[in-house]
């Protein structure tokens, strides 16, 4: 059946691809935007744009009315990580958007509300697969993901669905840019031990993981690629991508503030397959990084 979809975040990597991916599947779709540039593209792609504060729940209630579903994809990944206070913004939106969102939604009379969420709260898992029971542990940048988690659970009576998501992989993607400019002087994008396994999602997987939430039950779902590869594996890809023998790591010790993106986390998304059907359809973190670098090469 098709749905009413309003999305926050709606003019992100993600977002965009999500509006894309719904449309096409035959839904009614707006997006939350305040700016001239994000109502163009909400409005290029086919969508409405509703303006409306994210921190505000009134305004949101207003912009949420007769929505089925809402999707929540807000986050702001700043360009310099280790400035000080650069997470700032993306830990307001973690935590009081979100909770912002969830009342309103909850106020509007969704049916569902899908909250974007990261696989990194996981504690380092070694060797083993982590399924969604997996332990947790907050720290440094993914701390309020979790804030984020319960507040979509607890803020919202109906159908929540949390999708925890690997590293994003996408040409337009300003990190996996970033990557493929310090790998062509030599240079490692990843933080840790080479054999520790590393969840990527290429980022149009990410986009059909977001419908594939709107027939789910309510629960959490982990969303990565079928076989996480180890940094070792991400780090001879990414090296062969753009024509270099090998690459070096950045740093020696990780800071504590990235410690969490630098457990081993072999991530399973067995759950969302199995309950949806949904599958990636491409390893982002080793067939990503060619597609993107001969598309640059292309152009």
């Amino acid at each position: 059946m098709n749905k009413n979809i309003v999305i926050t975040g709606a003019t992100g990597v993600v977002g965009r691809r999500s509006v894309a991916e719904l449309l096409a599947a035959g839904h009614s779709v707006a997006g939350v935007t305040r700016s001239l540039r994000g109502r163009r593209l909400l409005e290029r792609l086919g969508a409405r744009a509703i303006a409306a504060d994210v921190f505000d729940p009134a305004s949101l209630t207003e912009a949420f009315a007769g929505a089925d579903a809402v999707v929540n994809l807000l986050t702001h990944i700043p360009s310099d990580m280790a400035a000080p206070g650069a997470w700032d913004e993306n830990d307001r939106l973690r935590r009081d958007a979100s909770a912002a969102i969830a009342r309103a939604a909850q106020a509007a009379g969704a049916a569902r509300l899908v909250q974007e969420s990261l696989a990194f709260v996981y504690a380092d898992g070694g060797d083993a697969w982590l399924d969604e029971d997996a332990p947790v542990l907050a720290g440094g940048t993914t701390a309020t993901a979790l804030v984020a988690e319960a507040n979509a659970a607890e803020l919202f009576a109906g159908a929540t669905v949390v999708l925890r998501y690997g590293l994003f992989i996408g040409p337009d993607s300003a990190l996996t840019r970033a990557n493929i400019d310090d790998a062509r002087v030599g240079i490692s994008p990843s933080l840790g031990r080479r054999y520790a396994y590393l969840p990527t999602l290429w980022l149009d997987d990410a986009a059909t993981a977001v419908a594939a939430a709107l027939r789910a039950p309510a629960g959490t779902f982990n969303v990565a690629d079928d076989d996480p590869p180890t940094r070792a594996e991400v780090d001879a890809a990414l090296a062969a991508a753009v024509g270099r023998d090998s690459l070096r790591p950045a740093i020696d010790a990780v800071p504590a503030l990235f410690e969490p993106v630098a457990r081993s986390q072999r991530l399973s998304s067995r759950r969302l397959r199995d309950l949806t059907g949904w599958t990636p359809g491409v390893r982002g973190g080793i067939e990503g990084w060619r597609l993107i670098a001969g598309r640059q090469l292309a152009a």
